[in-house]
C-alpha cells in the first residue's frame, strides 16, 4: 500500500509514526526543530489514518511495518533513525524484527513491546462495540480522558480540543481495523535483547497506558538505552510537553 507521507528538511532521514487515532500531523511540534538541527524528517499517515486512506477490516500492525519499508524503498532511503509513539511504537518493534538492516537508531515514546493482555484484548472489542454505535464519539469519550495527564486537561484546553479534532477526524472504519490490528499483534520482549542500536525511551511521567514500569522493564532490557521521563506529560507526551520532549529529543539525535 502507498502511503500518504510529508517530508520537511534534507538531512539524515528521521522517520516519525504517530500514535492511534491520529495521522502525521502529531508530530507538528518536533518538525520545524528537527529539520533545524540538520534531519530530513519523513511524517507518513499510517493505513487508514489520515490521508492513507484503506478499507480493511483489519490492519495488522506487521502489515503497517511493511508499509513503512516500502515507502523507504519508493524514497530510496536505504538506513534511517526511527520514532514511534505509541501505536508508533508498536510498528516500530515489528520493523525492527523484520527490517532490522533499515534501522540506524531507534526512539520510543509511550509505548509498549508486551502484547496484549486478555484484559486489554477484551477492552479493545468492547471499544469496537462502542465505535460502532456511535462513531468517533466513542473514542473521544472512551480514550480521551485517559491519555492526556491531568495537568493537560486542566491547563491546556485548546490543546485537548485540538486533540478532540484529530480524534473526529478518524473513520470508524479505520479506528476499527487498527484497533483489530493492536489486539492480536506479537509479543516484543525477545526482540528488546536484540537491539543493537542507539536507543531512547522518552515517556510521560503521567502516562496511564504505558507506565513508568513499562519504561523502566524497556530501559532495563535494551542495553545502552537512554531514559528521559517528561514531567506533567501523560500517554501523548510530544503534544502535551513539546518543549521537554524536544529537549530530550535533540539531547538523543546529538549523541548519534
Amino acid at each position: 500500500m502507498r502511503l500518504f507521507y510529508e517530508q520537511t528538511g534534507s538531512g539524515k532521514p528521521l522517520v516519525l509514526l504517530h500514535a492511534f487515532p491520529l495521522s502525521g500531523k502529531m508530530w507538528k511540534p518536533q518538525i520545524a526543530k528537527l529539520s533545524e538541527a540538520g534531519f530530513g524528517v519523513i511524517t507518513p499517515d499510517l493505513r487508514g489514518f489520515g490521508e492513507s486512506h484503506n478499507f480493511s477490516d483489519l490492519n495488522s500492525i506487521e502489515d503497517m511495518a511493511k508499509d513503512i519499508a516500502g515507502l523507504l524503498e519508493d524514497l530510496e532511503i536505504e538506513k534511517a533513525v526511527f520514532c514511534g509513539l505509541s501505536m508508533g511504537g508498536y510498528v516500530l518493534f515489528n520493523f525492527f524484527r523484520l527490517f532490522p538492516e533499515k534501522v540506524s537508531a531507534l526512539i520510543f515514546c509511550d509505548t509498549n513491546f508486551a502484547a496484549d493482555s486478555e484484559e486489554k484484548r477484551k477492552g479493545r472489542f468492547e471499544l469496537i462495540e462502542k465505535i460502532e454505535k456511535d462513531g468517533s464519539k466513542a473514542l473521544i469519550e472512551n480514550m480521551l480522558p485517559d491519555l492526556i495527564s491531568e495537568f493537560t486537561g486542566e491547563n491546556q484546553p485548546h490543546l485537548v480540543i485540538e486533540i478532540e479534532k484529530m480524534f473526529s477526524d478518524t473513520t470508524s472504519q479505520a479506528a476499527i481495523a487498527a484497533l483489530r490490528g493492536m489486539a492480536e499483534r506479537l509479543d516484543h520482549t525477545e526482540i528488546l535483547k536484540k537491539i543493537n542500536v542507539p536507543t531512547a525511551l522518552i515517556f510521560g511521567a503521567e502516562d496511564k497506558i504505558t507506565n513508568l514500569e513499562t519504561a523502566e522493564k524497556m530501559h532495563a532490557l535494551i542495553s545502552n538505552s537512554r531514559l528521559y521521563i517528561i514531567k506533567n506529560a501523560g500517554h501523548y507526551s510530544n503534544l502535551e510537553q513539546p518543549a521537554q520532549f524536544n529537549a530530550s529529543l535533540s539531547e538523543f539525535l546529538e549523541t548519534l
